[in-house]
């Protein structure tokens, strides 16, 4: 049998979708696009024969998301069972008390988030419940003090239309804008800028998707510099380091991430049938 030789294009494949593929999703991905039918164990020996590394530590490695599982069926009917009229934190001092673990809060909230599993709460009154201060109004319960501030007075402090600052815990810059906060219905608000930029021209970002910074630069906020993508796609992307990518790559990187989000969906379809 004739020996397989491997073209610059299928290495230049391989060394690219090795950085955000394990060597499972690699092959799928190998065969798919040059309709080859290459095993796991032919695509791994390829990547040594040819040093092509992924760049990622051990400890960073890609799972494979259907064997990924945190929670085995026995702890899932636990928290089914366990979860009704008891805190997140509640459920999870008893849930690692019976199993031993060390599950965070996080965890818990994300496992029955993510099975539909509800306590039973609802966080509401219940109907007919008076609060503390009912009948009382204003002054009935403070009396007028000479900081409090006269109707139609502006404090001094405030930004005119247009002001912008970054903030320091996304290092994004905001922008304020005439547009009623859905929050507290004041007519006015800060924005993410790259967001009112980006929809000034293209209209509101679509249910689901976000932006994300070509350039990988928080401060450029041209619209052109703006790249539209899916939580998904942005989920990928943040786990393969994007934005720290030269820029020669990255609209492979981007390219690739979206085939493996397709590979992703259509796999899922299938199981689902």
């Amino acid at each position: 049998m004739k020996k397989f030789k491997y073209t610059n294009e299928h290495l230049d494949f391989l060394r690219t979708g090795y950085l955000s593929m394990n060597v499972r999703d690699l092959t799928r991905a190998f065969n798919r696009k040059f309709k080859l039918q290459k095993t796991r164990t032919a695509i791994n020996s390829a990547l040594k024969n040819h040093n092509i590394k992924c760049g990622r530590a051990h400890k960073d490695r890609l799972i494979d998301q259907y064997r990924n599982r945190l929670f085995n069926p026995e702890q899932v009917e636990f928290l089914r069972k366990e979860y009704s009229g008891r805190s997140v934190a509640e459920l999870m001092s008893v849930f690692n008390e019976r199993f031993g673990t060390d599950m965070t809060w996080k965890q818990i909230k994300s496992a029955v988030k993510n099975r539909g599993i509800t306590s039973g709460r609802t966080g509401h009154f219940p109907k007919g419940h008076k609060p503390w201060n009912h009948g009382t109004k204003g002054q009935g319960l403070t009396g007028p003090n000479k900081g409090s501030f006269k109707k139609g007075s502006v404090p001094s402090n405030r930004k005119p239309i247009g002001s912008e600052r970054i903030c320091s815990k996304d290092g994004y810059i905001y922008i304020k804008i005439a547009e009623e906060d859905p929050y507290t219905g004041f007519s006015t608000r800060y924005k993410p800028k790259h967001v009112h930029n980006w929809e000034q021209e293209n209209g509101p970002v679509p249910d689901g998707m976000c932006l994300i910074f070509r350039d990988g630069d928080k401060t450029n906020c041209d619209p052109e510099n703006m790249i539209l993508v899916s939580r998904s796609e942005l989920l990928m992307l943040n786990k393969i380091g994007y934005k720290d990518a030269p820029d020669e790559i990255k609209s492979s990187i981007l390219a690739l991430a979206k085939l493996n989000i397709g590979i992703f969906s259509n796999e899922k379809s299938m199981h689902r049938v």
